[in-house]
C-alpha cells in the first residue's frame, strides 16, 4: 500500500528551493497502485517546479517518471515538448537541452535526461571520468562555442564538444574510486592492502552493479597492477561474503551489487519480480528468496510467482530445458503444482528414456542431482525404471548422480545389470568406462571380471572420436594412463601375456599425440622392462620385427556388423532425415521437442555409423582355419572341471563372437582370457557369479563341425 502523503508533497514544494526527495519513492509506489492519481500529482508537481524555476528538481522528477513509461515510445517526445516550453525564456537551458540529444529518436528519455542533468551541473573545478582518458578536472565550460576543457591525468587541456561531453563524461565527486586514486594515492594504497573489500565497495558505489571481469578491468592497471589482482580478489571475496549489503552472484558473468539497505522480500520486492522479463533473472531471484526466506506465500505474492514461472516455462519450452527443471524445482518448494505453470507435459516427456537423455544433457551436475532426487520423490518406481534404462547412455556427471541415487534406493543390483550388457558387448560409452575406472572395486563386486578386463575396454573406448562433454571425459580417462601409481597397479594385476597385450594396445592406440604416447610407453617400460621389445618393435634376442597378430572375428559376426552398418546407412539415417524435415514443420524450432529429439537421434546414428566403420576396418573376418589347438586360445574348445565336480565346455572364438546357448565366448571375455595359453592338466582361475573359482583344464580340441558351421553362417566351410 502506498504511503504517499499529499500534505508532505505540498511541504516539499513550498521549500526554497523545492526538494522532492521525501516523496519520489512513495510517488512511484502510488503509480503502481493507482496510475491516474499518481499522474495527477506528478502534473501538479511539474507545474509548481516550472513556476518556481526549479529546473534541477524538474529533471529529477522526469527521470523517475521515465521508469513509469519505460515501454512508451512517445514519452521522450512528451518530455522534450514540456522541457522546451519550460525553458523557452532561458536561452542557455535551451542550448543545453539541444546538446543533450533529447530530440534524437534513437535516444531513450532517461539517457537524454542524464545527459541534460550532467551538462546543466557541469562547472569549472568538477571532477569527471571518461572511459578513454580516465580521471580529469574540468578547467573550463564554454557555452558560447560549445566546448569543455578537461585536464585528464594522461591528457591535460583536452577540449571536447559539449554534446560529446554530455554523452561520454561522467561527473564524479571526491569519493569516486578514480578521484580517490588521484587525490589521495597513499591512502588508496593502504586501503588496497588493509581492506580490499572496501575498495570493491567504493568501485560499486562509483560504477554501480559490476561483474567480476569488468571490476578487474576497472581496478587493473589504474588502481593496482595485474600481478596483485588474484590475491586482492581472493581476500576481497572472503570479506564481502560476510557483508549482507553485498550481493555476490554464483556466476562471474553476473553483476556484484551493493545494496543501500539489507534486502527484504516485501511487497515491493514481489512487485519488482512481477515486472521482470529476463528468465534467468526471475529464476535467480526466486532461488535467492528461497535461500533466506520461508516458502510460505500470501495470495498476492503467490499469484505473482505463478505468473512469472509460467512466463519462464513459455519462453523456455523446447530450448532451455535447464530453466524448465529449475521452474519445477522452485514450484515444488513453493507448493505450486506442475499443472499451474504448464509443466505437466514436459514432466511426462522427461519420464521417457529419450526425453530424459535430451533434458539431462543441458543440466549441470548440481541441477541434475536435484532433478533426479525430485523425480524419485514424485514417483520412485517410474523414476528408477527410466533411469536404469538410460544409464548406459548418460554423460558422466548425470551417470554418477543416477548411480548414486539408485544405490541409495537399494537398486545397485539393477545398476550392475543395466551396465553389464554394454560391458559384455564391449559397447560401453566413455562415460561408463570412466565411472568404472574411478570405482574399479565394482568390477569384482559385480562379477564383471578383473582389472585387466577393465583396461582392455578402456583402451578400446578411448580410441573413439568424441565432442563436447564426452571429449573432456575421454581426455580425463586418457590422463589416467599417465599416473605411475595407476600403471604400477595395473601391470601388477596382469600376467605376462596380458602385460604384453596391454603394451601393444597402448602402442597401437590413436588416443594420444605421439609425444604423449611415448611418455606413457616409457613409464610402462620403466615399470616392466620385459615389454621393451614391443615398444621398440624388435625382439632383443633376434633383432627381428615383432609381428602383431591381427584382430579377428567369425564370418557370422562380421557379416552381422556389416548388416547393421548397412541398415544404419540405408534405412535409419534416411528415416531420421525425414523425421527432422517433418519436425521442422511443427513450428519454432526453439520450442519443438520433436525436432530436438530427431536431431539428437541423428547425432547418435552418425556416431554409431562411425564406430561400426572403424570396427570393421580394425577387425577382419575369419573362418579360424589358420589357428591351431595346442593350447587355449582362438578357435579352441576348452573343457574345465570345477572343484565341486561340475564340468563346463567353452568354444573360444573372435572379438565379437558370443552365443550363450552354444557356450561360444569372445576372445576378449573374462573367461576366455583366463583360459588362454592353458593346456590339458593346467589349473586356472575363472570368473563366476559367486566370484573367482579354481578349475582344471580337462579337454582341449579344435572346433567341432557344428561350431564351425555357426562361424561360417551359411557360407561354404573350407576343407580341413
Amino acid at each position: 500500500m502506498s504511503e504517499f502523503n499529499e500534505v508532505l508533497m505540498l511541504e516539499c514544494l513550498e521549500k526554497s528551493p523545492p526538494d522532492l526527495t521525501p516523496i519520489l519513492g512513495s510517488l512511484t509506489v502510488l503509480y503502481r497502485e493507482d496510475p491516474e492519481t499518481a499522474e495527477a500529482h506528478a502534473k501538479l508537481i511539474r507545474l509548481q517546479l516550472v513556476e518556481k524555476g526549479s529546473f534541477e528538481e524538474l529533471i529529477r522528477l522526469y527521470e523517475v517518471m521515465s521508469d513509469w513509461y519505460a515501454t512508451d515510445q512517445q514519452w521522450r517526445q512528451t518530455v522534450l515538448r514540456e522541457l522546451t516550453k519550460a525553458f523557452e525564456d532561458d536561452p542557455l537551458r535551451c542550448l543545453l537541452l539541444e546538446v543533450s540529444g533529447m530530440d534524437s529518436p534513437r535516444l531513450k528519455a532517461k539517457e537524454g535526461l542524464r545527459r541534460l542533468k550532467m551538462v546543466t551541473s557541469l562547472a569549472e573545478g568538477d571532477y569527471v571520468f571518461m572511459k578513454n582518458f580516465g580521471f580529469g578536472t574540468v578547467k573550463a565550460v564554454r557555452h558560447d562555442d560549445r566546448r569543455v576543457v578537461v585536464d585528464f591525468t594522461a591528457k591535460p587541456g583536452h577540449e571536447l564538444d559539449l554534446g560529446f561531453a554530455a554523452e561520454k563524461l561522467n561527473r564524479i565527486d571526491e569519493n569516486h574510486l578514480y578521484a580517490r586514486r588521484h587525490l589521495t594515492p597513499e591512502k588508496m594504497d593502504d586501503l588496497i592492502k588493509s581492506n580490499p573489500g572496501e575498495v570493491v565497495r567504493i568501485a560499486l558505489r562509483s560504477f554501480g552493479p559490476t561483474a567480476a571481469p569488468l571490476l578487474q578491468s576497472i581496478l587493473v592497471p589504474d588502481i593496482f597492477p595485474d600481478s596483485k589482482w588474484k590475491t586482492f580478489w581472493a581476500n576481497a571475496r572472503k570479506e564481502l561474503k560476510k557483508d549482507p549489503l553485498v550481493v555476490l552472484p554464483s556466476k562471474r558473468s553476473e553483476p556484484i551489487e551493493l545494496l543501500e539497505e539489507e534486502k527484504t522480500y516485501d511487497g515491493n520486492w514481489f512487485w519488482k519480480l512481477g515486472e521482470l522479463r529476463n528468465m534467468e533473472a526471475i529464476l535467480n531471484e526466486l532461488e535467492e528468496y528461497l535461500a533466506v526466506e520461508s516458502p510460505e506465500l500470501d495470495e498476492s505474492a503467490r499469484k505473482i510467482v505463478v505468473d512469472r514461472l509460467r512466463f519462464v516455462v513459455l519462453g523456455a519450452k523446447g530450448k532451455h530445458y535447464d530453466y524448465l527443471v529449475r521452474c519445477w524445482l522452485l514450484a515444488g518448494r513453493l507448493d505450486i503444482s506442475a499443472g499451474e505453470i504448464d509443466l505437466s507435459g514436459f514432466l511426462a516427456t522427461v519420464m521417457t528414456p529419450d526425453g530424459m537423455i535430451t533434458v539431462v544433457q543441458m543440466l549441470s551436475a548440481n541441477l541434475t542431482k536435484a532433478f533426479f532426487a525430485a523425480l524419485a520423490k514424485a514417483d520412485p518406481d517410474a523414476a528408477a525404471e527410466v533411469m536404469i534404462k538410460v544409464l548406459p547412455e548418460l554423460e558422466y556427471s548425470a551417470l554418477n548422480e543416477a548411480i548414486g541415487l539408485l544405490s541409495e534406493m537399494g537398486m545397485e543390483d539393477k545398476v550392475a545389470s543395466s551396465l553389464r550388457e554394454v560391458w559384455n558387448q564391449w559397447s560401453a560409452e566413455v562415460d561408463v568406462m570412466f565411472w568404472l575406472s574411478q570405482n574399479n572395486a565394482k568390477i569384482s563386486e559385480w562379477n564383471y571380471g578383473s582389472t585387466p578386463d577393465l583396461v582392455a575396454r578402456v583402451l578400446k573406448v578411448i580410441n573413439r572420436d568424441y565432442t563436447g562433454n564426452r571429449l573432456r571425459v575421454r581426455n580425463q580417462l586418457r590422463e589416467v594412463f599417465r599416473k605411475p601409481t595407476w600403471l604400477k597397479e595395473v601391470l601388477a594385476s596382469m600376467d605376462e601375456r596380458q602385460r604384453r597385450a596391454f603394451t601393444q594396445g597402448v602402442k597401437d592406440s590413436s588416443a594420444w599425440e605421439q609425444l604423449d604416447k611415448a611418455s606413457v610407453l616409457g613409464q610402462i617400460v620403466k615399470l616392466e622392462p620385459s615389454v621393451q621389445d614391443i615398444v621398440s618393435g624388435k625382439s632383443e634376442e633376434q633383432g627381428e620385427e615383432i609381428v602383431v597378430q591381427a584382430r579377428v572375428s567369425s564370418i557370422r559376426s562380421y557379416r552381422e556388423k556389416e548388416a547393421l552398418l548397412q541398415k544404419i546407412v540405408q534405412k535409419d539415417i534416411p528415416e531420421n532425415t525425414k523425421e527432422i524435415a517433418v519436425a521442422r514443420e511443427y513450428g519454432d524450432l526453439r520450442e519443438n521437442f520433436e525436432y530436438k529429439a530427431a536431431k539428437d537421434m541423428q547425432r547418435v546414428l552418425m556416431g554409431r555409423r562411425a564406430e561400426l566403420e572403424n570396427q570393421l576396418r580394425q577387425v577382419k573376418a575369419s573362418d579360424f582355419s589358420e589357428f591351431g589347438a595346442d593350447e587355449g586360445g582362438i578357435a579352441t574348445t576348452v573343457t574345465i572341471h570345477y572343484e565341486d565336480g561340475v564340468t563346463s565346455t567353452y568354444h573360444i572364438l573372435g572379438e565379437w563372437d558370443s552365443d550363450v546357448e552354444r557356450k561360444i565366448i569372445a576372445i576378449g571375455s573374462a573367461m576366455a582370457k583366463a583360459l588362454i595359453g592353458k593346456k590339458v592338466g593346467d589349473d586356472a582361475v575363472v570368473p563366476s557369479e559367486e566370484g573367482e573359482q579354481k578349475v582344471t583344464v580337462t579337454g582341449l580340441t579344435p572346433l567341432a563341425p557344428e561350431i564351425r558351421e555357426w562361424v561360417m553362417a551359411g557360407e561354404d566351410i573350407p576343407k580341413a
